[in-house]
């Protein structure tokens, strides 16, 4: 595995208030949540697995779910509504 660039381990402090990253022990990313202006969920599930959480506050109809999961090199996709 190849070392982490000193620029992604922080401190962050370009990131907006509103926006929290959270971040695993080892620095990668564990957690991305935002409320403005559509909210915004990104947080690591498992090894390998990723959900995404999107809903548009103005519309209580459309939200959407997204499961990233790993098999090798490649991120696949399962949307949920």
């Amino acid at each position: 595995m190849s070392e982490i660039p000193t620029w992604a381990l922080g401190p962050h402090t370009d990131i907006a208030d509103d926006i929290e990253v959270r971040l695993n022990a080892d620095g990668t990313i564990d957690e991305i949540v935002t409320h403005r202006p559509v909210k915004f969920h990104l947080e690591q599930m498992d090894d390998g697995q990723y959900w995404i959480g999107l809903h548009d506050p103005n519309d209580r109809d459309w939200s959407q779910s997204i499961m990233l999961t790993r098999r090798g090199k490649h991120l696949y996709p399962t949307v949920y509504q």
